[in-house]
């Protein structure tokens, strides 16, 4: 009876070995593995709607805008200066102020940030951070732009001003120099308040696309923006975008999510297609899914719809002489000082007209670049645009004869 006891106990010590053995090894391959932030399954969108919407969605959702972010022209509108929540859309700003530091040489990709005791513990999306740790710069605003990482921004608006409150005093004095009129800062992440004390940042769907015309002009943003994964922590860590249109919508690059539940869901899109970029933005959807697919109806109604034609180029001489007075030379053709594209709905091309704003005869001395007139360009119901007419030449003063 003892020997067998004996040999059970042997057994079962053999058993417990091989399970702290087993459970060593498999902590050893989790480790070796990249860790991925944000495994959320992406929500089904179609890489391009069967047939493009015959007109922009009417819902569900809150406000929304789509323009042309080269013009900033509105091609669709509803409700889109209503303020709203914008949750963690708030980031744009904080990564435009993080763009305009890095250009002006206040800061680099490469600098290493001490990440403070409020941004380990702040909570929503995030990435782990540790007190006293340093992360690269590159590695939080990946974080903040891709991941939608509240403690990033907090290390981020310390690194750049100091403080939380002294970032959202910059991001304030930002919004009032881009003219954001229905915009306030709070937070530097746009979380809501704790426990329902206090007030939300508040912004429109009309400055959010403002704000993201701004931002998508440092074309550094899509060097994150536009990836569906990035890696932080010398390619540890994997960050998944949560912006479920990239790589699944043609030409989808930007921009960035945001939800809390008084906010509902919330989006900043951007694509680009035959040389047109465009500029969604959805707020107050009721679900994850809608969000991305109402941008996505929106910005293919608007690709589908609008074409981007070169009314003038820079340089092009006008089909208008101008006489030129007590001159070396008897007369000269102006150019245009400036390339003027313009997006027009396809059924309206024919309605562009472009017509001239010139003097008969110009007295001489004339110098290049001088500004003769104006080229004038207009629908059927207004003028759309005015370049100057320049001289192409110097044309000195006394006779030709």
């Amino acid at each position: 009876m003892k020997t067998k006891r004996k040999w059970a106990c042997v057994l079962l010590a053999l058993v417990i070995l091989m399970t702290l053995v087993t459970d060593a090894e498999a902590r050893h391959k989790r480790v070796r593995k990249k860790r991925v932030v944000n495994r959320a399954a992406p929500a089904h969108i179609a890489p391009r709607l069967a047939i493009p919407p015959q007109s922009p969605p009417q819902g569900p959702y809150a406000t929304a805008i789509l323009v042309d972010a080269d013009s900033g022209r509105v091609l669709f509108s509803k409700d889109s200066a209503d303020p709203r929540p914008p949750a963690s859309m708030v980031k744009m700003m904080v990564a435009l102020l993080a763009f305009e530091a890095l250009e002006r040489g206040d800061i680099r990709l490469r600098d290493s940030v001490l990440i403070g005791r409020a941004a380990s513990r702040t909570g929503g999306s995030g990435v782990l951070l540790k007190a006293g740790e340093r992360l690269p710069f590159e590695d939080l605003l990946k974080a903040m732009i891709v991941a939608s990482a509240n403690g990033a921004s907090v290390a981020i608006a310390d690194a750049l001003a100091g403080s939380q409150l002294a970032m959202i005093s910059r991001m304030n004095e930002r919004a009032k120099e881009l003219d954001m009129s229905e915009t306030v800062y709070r937070t530097v992440n746009g979380l809501p308040p704790t426990r329902g004390k206090g007030l939300p940042d508040m912004s429109s769907a009309k400055d959010l696309a403002l704000l993201a015309r701004k931002l998508l002009a440092h074309r550094e943003v899509f060097r994150y923006s536009a990836q569906p994964y990035v890696p932080i922590r010398d390619g540890k860590v994997l960050l998944r975008n949560t912006n479920h249109l990239i790589g699944h919508m043609d030409g989808a690059d930007g921009l960035k999510t945001g939800y809390f539940r008084r906010a509902g869901f919330n989006l900043t899109a951007t694509a680009a297609r035959n040389d047109i970029r465009l500029v969604a933005v959805v707020m107050g959807c009721p679900t994850l899914h809608t969000r991305f697919l109402v941008a996505q109806q929106l910005m293919e109604w608007g690709f589908a719809h609008f074409s981007k034609l070169k009314v003038v180029e820079a340089g092009q001489p006008l089909s208008f002489e101008v006489k030129i007075a007590n001159g070396a030379a008897a007369s000269l053709r102006p150019v245009a000082a400036e390339t003027l594209t313009y997006l027009v709905r396809n059924e309206d091309k024919n309605d562009l007209h472009v017509t001239f704003q010139l003097p008969a005869i110009v007295s001489a001395p004339i110098t290049k670049h001088q500004e003769l007139g104006e080229i004038i360009v207009r629908d059927q119901e207004k003028i759309l645009d005015v370049i100057p007419a320049i001289s192409p030449v110097d044309v000195a003063g006394g006779s030709a004869f």
